[in-house]
């Protein structure tokens, strides 16, 4: 196998190692780039070690037409080739018809949820995803997943496949006993009797069944910053298996193209301008007056009720900051559940600043207002809402979403909105439903804020008037946004 890769690394360098002059249309300042693709507006490249995207009309026409020249006579690279027996063989030892005789990334990320029974999550312009929170008598490479996702990017285009196993929000929980799932799939073994047990009995119960079907792993890091971590890895054609355990925290098996692996997971670097003008083109406005960002992807939280986890992987994964829910919630989460959100928030900075991106505090003085979250919105920035989630409330917001349907007054519609909260607010009192959820949008004329909860897509878009929003809105810190 390793002379295979080697002879593969060849031909890749032999391919993408031409370098080009091109000039930057504003500056007339010329660079030396290696060629990576051009595609609709954008243009990738590397310089000086570095990935960029950038649009294609920064670049003079003749650069863009040289990179595309530079591209079309590049030497086709020769795949990894993918053998039919040996998928086969991976999907005996998952126990799941993972592979349909051929590499995950031809096909549709929805074709492949279909075939594993996993539901759909979130289908949206640049981003796809099919979640799946598995019964106890569940198994995938002969041990028991509490959650698994299908990653997809534009095109449903399949990206990663994700398998979260024995961990320390899980282990333990009172929503079920976390070493139940070793008497019901693998009733020879004994049950662990603290968490390093059952995360060790998993890494090795899935070892096992990846190293029978394609033979020793190597070791290798993938992630970076927070996310950085020792893995054992498998190749079965243009997939890699990697297969990571974290110390008192999680199992985690992931599932990417060779190339991904190859690269430890980092990804092309998108500027800041090409990622305001795409979410920009997200940004709805209505005749009404109702201004809201779409295409961000939706989150199951599921039963485990991660909500802040949930709607960080949201906004990270909207601004191109690969994440996963579960994998953020294991730092900030003690055993058994309950999500520190600051300090997930801290070490979700560091992961997104190694996007060049970034997290910010933010607070809506005296009194949360349409007006107030304006100037995100309006550049497709969703705001991460900290909250409480009271029964009224959510009888006010689903009662009051399904009426403005049908209004075709937005004038009377405003008096009413405004009467009822009035008679609400004064009643809406503390308690210690602790929440976080998004505001996607307002309404000025109507002083409505849409609000989006990480429960599935019915919750997508919901909307509520401010003062009632206020009333609820917690007054420790109202947020944080991942701004440009």
């Amino acid at each position: 196998m390793k002379k295979a890769l080697l002879i593969l690394t060849i031909g890749l360098f032999l391919a993408q190692s031409e370098t080009v002059t091109i000039t930057q249309k504003a500056s007339g300042k010329s660079l030396s780039v290696t060629p990576k693709e051009v595609s609709g507006s954008s243009v990738s490249f590397e310089y000086n070690g570095k990935a960029f995207t950038v649009p294609a009309e920064s670049l003079t026409e003749e650069s863009v037409a040289l990179l595309k020249n530079t591209l079309a006579e590049a030497p086709p690279v020769e795949s990894r080739a993918v053998n039919s027996e040996g998928l086969e063989k991976v999907n005996q030892a998952a126990g799941h018809e993972l592979f349909a005789g051929k590499s995950l990334w031809s096909e549709k990320a929805e074709d492949i949820a279909k075939r594993l029974k996993w539901r759909t999550e979130s289908q949206k312009k640049n981003s796809s995803s099919y979640r799946l929170y598995p019964k106890p008598e569940y198994t995938f490479f002969g041990a028991r997943p509490y959650c698994v996702t299908l990653y997809g990017g534009a095109n449903d285009t399949p990206e990663r496949l994700s398998f979260v196993f024995a961990n320390k929000g899980d282990y333990g929980s009172k929503l079920g006993s976390g070493e139940d799932h070793f008497k019901i799939v693998n009733p020879g073994i004994e049950p662990p009797t603290d968490l390093a047990s059952a995360i060790r009995i998993d890494e090795e119960i899935i070892e096992a069944k990846l190293t029978s079907a394609l033979g020793q792993p190597e070791s290798q890091y993938y992630g970076e910053k927070e996310d950085k971590r020792k893995v054992k890895r498998w190749d079965a054609g243009d997939q890699s298996f990697l297969l990571s355990a974290k110390k008192e925290e999680y199992v985690h098996l992931l599932i990417v193209s060779t190339e991904n692996a190859d690269k430890e997971g980092k990804i092309k670097f998108v500027k800041d301008a090409t990622l305001k003008a795409s979410h920009q083109n997200n940004i709805v406005r209505k005749d009404n007056g109702d201004v809201w960002i779409n295409n961000i992807p939706m989150v199951d939280q599921g039963p485990k009720g991660y909500c802040a986890p949930a709607t960080f992987e949201r906004a990270m994964r909207y601004m191109n900051v690969p994440a996963d829910m579960y994998l953020l919630a294991t730092s900030a989460t003690a055993a058994g559940g309950g999500t520190n959100t600051h300090k997930l928030a801290e070490d979700a900075k560091r992961i997104v600043r190694s996007k060049a991106r970034r997290i910010k505090d933010i607070s809506f003085g005296k009194k949360l207002s349409a007006r107030e979250v304006t100037s995100y919105i309006d550049k497709g920035v969703p705001i991460l809402w900290q909250m409480r989630s009271l029964g009224k409330y959510s009888d006010i917001a689903n009662n009051r979403t399904k009426e403005r349907e049908k209004v075709s007054d937005w004038t009377q519609w405003a008096e009413t909105i405004q009467k009822e909260a009035d008679g609400v607010v004064g009643s809406l009192g503390i308690d210690d439903r602790h929440h976080i959820c998004m505001i996607i949008g307002y309404n000025e004329a109507t002083n409505e804020l849409a609000v989006s909860d990480s429960w599935g897509p019915r919750y997508e878009i919901r909307w509520v008037h401010a003062d009632i929003a206020n009333a609820v809105s917690s007054k420790h810190s109202s947020g944080f946004v991942i701004d440009f």
